[in-house]
């Protein structure tokens, strides 16, 4: 029997591992880096062990060390970091501890994509046709194809090729980008199945040969390669095919004498279904498949470990789940830092929990600081419901009323894919997003003013409060001047760029607002506000945060939330940015420059190469100039707005002549309809065996200790500055028209990363 399991994770799988612990009477151990000192992980466990630089999740030595100091006797991976690397595992036994996965075998024989699918093949399993790139051999095409890294997954090393005189360089460019990630440059290429669904199959098997297929989940739902909203059972998948899938993935996981949870995920087409990879580990969007099954899969895991057997039949589904990932990111997917000032989700009836309406899995806490060293997923929000539009409307709901202050995140994209007419009919493919990438925002323009205004009376309220405490001309009212005749005025920048200015006067007739002749000002309280408008009520809550400055105002109404940033209302009219400077959008480590001073560019070649929460972030050229300096080097440390380049403009020419300012293009990998999200697991993808290689992702996949940024850098005056232009391209952080011969560095940090 296990007394004392130690989690080499971090974030939301760690906590959610330890919960179950907690329940089978379990001590609990945690490890953490110098990044994670201060994360609720490290603070829930019953002792914890630092490991040391942000990287160290990674390290297997230091992580059966700790197992040792704190005398746990089993460890738990998690998912992403070293929960697929076979050494790990073989590392982990012959110290004498208990593995709580399948046997080292096991994930070698599932770690490179070549193998695996012969060996599926052999086992019946249906596979799509496998063409061999090599190095030096020629290759034909007479359809489109997908181009994959045999040892690794999201995203990296895959790219779509449609014109037969494009696979060179694209062999080229994912061959460079695997050796890079994965310490393996091996790759194949696969018939592209376009409009294809991502489904997978879970899984469970004990040593005594029981194996068990838990439905499949739904899991199409992707932006640039990694998972959004998963959900259990799919839409798609009728009884019929529920057992053909479930058999196929129970002869796939007896193919290889597998033992614990493992997910075998599939591409599912008009054409049938085709064998993906299998993860062997427990996937992040577990959840769902725990409150459609109702069972607690972690200790499952956990009692298989032990030696313990599974019934001869799992239990049978009941109701639709659906689990959405909340990014702490921006509406162009850049991850974001700083501090998560406040973090609540209303409804939620279990943490972790099992038998729960509204779930919440979390690795943050209001006041938890989200850093740049792991992905940015901060929780996952899981709805449960009798049917699947009433878990959508539950879920949607939630995320709308959420109170998320200090960062942005993809909320708003969360709440409009669950209520697009599409998704709710159930037509998803892994080109979801590409057709439908932006959502409006939840509050529309005129929730947004009407935000604004009570922000500015929320404001003044405050200001009264603290000058009656404070005794300073506590009896005057709220803005008075010697002019009574002129209102007051308070100004914000707002989410989109814009500038929203509140004039007003409160008489003794009551609320004089400029622009809101049918407003009626009921209470003003310093952090609420209650206005009527054309006969309505609404309760609007105030926030305001001043660090780090000049801070932050969160209104949150059922109008929809609004992120408001103080402005001066009378702005100084000098620029406050060198002409042609070249800001960071957000913090990060500089991996590559691409350009020296005095080289001529053109608009959309790339300058810099950012790396944060474990992607590559280009930043390319606005417009076609000269470069006049370069502030950075690689290796250096970042903050968001600090220049990185100035470009000097080339003079405007003549009609017809003008410089290129198109861009770089689409990024082949994401386009509509194809399946290049399909492997988009963003917990591990990383090869199991290589997850230590040069570059390793700590966790391409899901990782709630996702730790996101302050803001991307700051508005510049189009008369002063050309806007900064970045692309984000997960798989090599370079875009499609980019020359081959651009470096692609590996990813270093992912998360625990999802966890």
């Amino acid at each position: 029997m296990i007394g004392r399991l130690l989690v080499a994770n971090r974030g939301e799988i760690a906590r959610r591992v330890f919960r179950t612990c907690r329940e089978l009477g379990i001590e609990t151990v945690a490890v953490f880096t110098d990044a994670d000192a201060s994360a609720p992980h490290t603070a829930e466990a019953d002792q914890a062990v630092r490991l040391g630089a942000p990287l160290a999740y990674l390290d297997p030595e230091r992580i059966v060390e700790a197992a040792r100091r704190s005398g746990a006797d089993a460890v738990h991976p998690g998912y992403g970091f070293l929960s697929e690397n076979a050494g790990f595992a073989r590392a982990v036994l012959e110290a004498g501890l208990t593995w709580i996965g399948p046997s080292p075998e096991a994930v070698a024989a599932m770690g490179k994509k070549i193998e695996a699918k012969a060996l599926m093949a052999e086992a019946g399993v249906p596979v799509l046709p496998t063409i061999p790139l090599s190095p030096d051999g020629p290759v034909e095409m007479t359809a489109p194809v997908l181009v994959k890294a045999s040892a690794g997954g999201g995203g990296r090393g895959m790219r779509v090729v449609r014109d037969p005189a494009d696979l060179a360089a694209a062999v080229e460019s994912a061959r460079r980008e695997a050796l890079s990630a994965f310490g393996d440059g091996t790759l194949f290429a696969e018939p592209l199945l376009e409009g294809a669904r991502h489904i997978e199959v879970q899984i469970l098997a004990d040593a005594h040969g029981t194996v068990w297929a838990l439905g499949e989940r739904e899991c199409s739902i992707q932006r640039r390669h990694q998972k959004v909203i998963e959900e259990a059972p799919s839409p798609a998948v009728t009884p019929e095919l529920r057992r053909e899938l479930s058999e196929t993935a129970i002869r796939a996981a007896r193919a290889i004498g597998y033992q614990g949870a493992g997910t075998v995920e599939f591409l599912l087409s008009d054409e049938g279904f085709f064998f993906l990879e299998m993860n062997t580990r427990l996937q992040v969007e577990h959840p769902v498949t725990e409150c459609v099954y109702g069972v607690d899969l972690v200790r499952l895991q956990i009692e298989v470990a032990e030696g313990a057997r599974l019934a001869a039949l799992p239990p049978s589904p009941v109701g639709h789940a659906i689990e959405a990932r909340l990014y702490a990111e921006d509406s162009e997917g850049r991850p974001q830092s700083g501090v998560l000032h406040r973090f609540e989700v209303p409804g939620v009836d279990g943490e972790f929990g099992l038998g729960a309406r509204l779930r919440l899995d979390s690795g943050v806490l209001s006041g938890t600081e989200v850093g740049v060293h792991y992905d940015p997923m901060l929780a996952k929000v899981v709805s449960y419901g009798r049917d699947r539009a009433e878990a959508a409307r539950r879920l949607a709901d939630a995320l709308a009323r959420a109170r998320i202050h200090g960062l942005t995140t993809n909320r708003d994209l969360l709440v409009g894919v669950l209520r697009h007419p599409d998704f709710l009919s159930g037509a998803l493919d892994t080109g979801f997003l590409d057709r439908h990438p932006a959502p409006a925002p939840l509050a529309g323009p005129a929730a947004a003013r009407l935000s604004a205004l009570a922000a500015a009376l929320a404001g003044a309220a405050a200001n009264r409060a603290a000058a009656r405490r404070d005794g300073v001309l506590g009896g005057l009212p709220s803005g008075w001047r010697n002019v009574p005749s002129q209102p007051q005025r308070t100004a914000f920048g707002a989410e989109d760029g814009g500038r929203l200015e509140v004039a007003y006067r409160l008489t003794r007739d009551g609320l004089r607002a400029e622009g809101f002749e049918d407003v009626t000002l009921v209470t003003a309280e310093p952090g609420r506000v209650v206005l009527e408008t054309a006969g309505l009520r609404h309760a609007f809550e105030v926030a305001a945060y001043p660090d780090p400055h000049p801070g932050t105002v969160h209104v949150d109404s059922p109008l929809g939330p609004v992120r408001l940033t103080p402005a001066e209302r009378l702005p100084e009219p000098a620029a406050r940015v060198t002409p042609g400077a070249l800001p960071a959008p957000m913090p990060g480590t500089v991996l590559r420059v691409e350009v020296k001073p005095g080289d001529v560019i053109e608009a959309g070649q790339p300058v810099v190469v950012l790396e944060a929460m474990k992607m590559e972030h280009l930043i390319v050229s606005p417009a076609s100039g000269t470069v006049a300096a370069l502030h950075v080097a690689p290796g250096a440390q970042v903050e968001a707005g600090v220049p990185l380049a100035v470009i000097e403009p080339s003079p405007p020419q003549g009609p017809g002549d003008g410089p290129r300012t198109e861009g770089t293009g689409t990024d082949p990998a994401t386009e509509p309809g194809t399946a290049a999200g399909t492997e988009a697991d963003t917990e591990a993808d990383t090869a199991a065996d290589t997850a230590t290689g040069p570059g390793a992702d700590p966790d391409p996949g899901d990782h709630p200790g996702a730790e996101g940024h302050p803001e991307a850098s700051p508005e510049m005056s189009p008369e002063t500055s050309p806007e900064t232009r970045l692309e984000t391209f997960p798989e090599t952080g370079v875009p499609p028209g980019v020359p081959s011969g651009v470096e692609t560095g590996a990813d270093p940090g992912g998360e625990a990363t999802r966890p």
